[in-house]
């Protein structure tokens, strides 16, 4: 096996592993953040500039943001950060 056939592997097995986490993880009570998780994550992507990455390492990267994205707006609907209180 060569070393592109095992970073193809590698990468299968990161997207298939995010997939599950993204997917089967963070569930919304708010339709909407969907929608503000990917613009987010598209506001922040874009103010890297040009990455030399394939395109499905940026996806994988797109993809990982999201969910720490949706996590965080759970966190802070739930009130589950200390020292935030009430958020309504």
């Amino acid at each position: 096996m060569s070393n592109d056939d095992d970073a193809g592997a590698e990468l299968e097995e990161w997207s298939e592993f995010i997939g599950r986490i993204r997917y089967d993880g963070p569930r919304s009570g708010d339709p909407g953040d969907e929608r503000l998780a990917d613009e987010a994550v598209s506001d922040e992507f874009s103010s890297w500039g040009r990455l030399d990455g394939s395109a499905e390492m940026n996806n994988l990267i797109c993809r990982a943001l999201e969910i720490g994205y949706l996590r965080a707006l759970q966190d802070v609907r739930e009130q589950r950060i200390a020292g935030l209180g009430p958020t309504d």
